[in-house]
């Protein structure tokens, strides 16, 4: 018996609807992502002069130590990238995210200004690991028609950090001290573990497929197809899938 015309047309409704609500879904993880890796960058910005009356140095000089992490930042992103082919993404993004709260954690009681610069070195080697493993894993994962929202997202969220970071630094700082603001972002560095935790696949490192990650052209297995439903080489990627019972990441 032929269906009514209003249930046919509802049906395609319905899948918008859930495409789209899947499509948000996906893209607010995402960003969350990104935000809970690199706030450490920025947030200590905000509280520059508290820290130069702290340790009673001059503005340059605690400018320096603040803004060193960039030096890890860069050593990380080349070593990651030569070695990225032998690293599991969601492993390799776990581990740099929990590692990431204890150097955080540590600033909190840094006695001096060379043990503060080392910390923040070891921030920037942790969160440009975390980084790179993640634009990797989105690179590899996602299919071209969701590339670019979801990096996009990443984008976004990345920089929002920059604002919203410092924002709140400066007033858990204004209000609790300088000790409670790092004790705080290293709790935030840990919820960016959790989430990455539920959020993000594991995935088949490039050396033990065989391949590089140049000539990987078709994307990796998906965590969205509920089991038994679709067969895992015509599932879509994690991260980008909008339909899914375990959001992407």
């Amino acid at each position: 018996m032929a269906q009514p015309a209003s249930t046919m047309q509802a049906a395609p409704m319905e899948m918008m609807h859930d495409h789209s609500s899947g499509t948000l879904l996906r893209t607010i993880v995402i960003g969350m992502t990104a935000f809970l890796t690199v706030v450490d960058l920025f947030a200590t910005q905000a509280i520059l002069p508290s820290l130069t009356r702290a340790y009673g140095v001059t503005p340059a000089a605690m400018g320096f130590a603040v803004n060193s992490c960039t030096m890890g930042m860069a050593v990380a992103g080349l070593v990651v990238s030569l070695f990225s082919k032998h690293i599991d993404r969601r492993s390799g993004i776990l581990v740099s995210l929990v590692a990431l709260s204890i150097p955080t954690a540590l600033l909190a009681v840094a006695p001096n200004l060379t043990v503060f610069m080392i910390l923040r070195i070891t921030q920037g080697l942790c969160m440009a690991s975390a980084f790179t493993l993640t634009l990797a894993y989105l690179g590899e994962e996602c299919s071209e028609s969701d590339a670019d929202g979801a990096f996009a997202a990443y984008i976004t969220g990345n920089v929002g950090s920059n604002l919203v970071g410092r924002l709140i630094s400066a007033a858990v700082a204004d209000h609790f001290g300088l000790a409670s603001n790092f004790y705080f972002f290293a709790a935030v560095n840990l919820a960016g573990a959790v989430l990455v935790y539920y959020t993000i696949a594991h995935t088949t490192p490039m050396a033990h497929m065989g391949v590089t990650p140049a000539l990987r052209l078709q994307p990796g297995p998906s965590i969205c197809a509920t089991a038994g439903s679709v067969p895992p080489s015509a599932s879509a990627s994690a991260f980008c899938s909008p339909s899914s019972a375990r959001l992407p990441m």
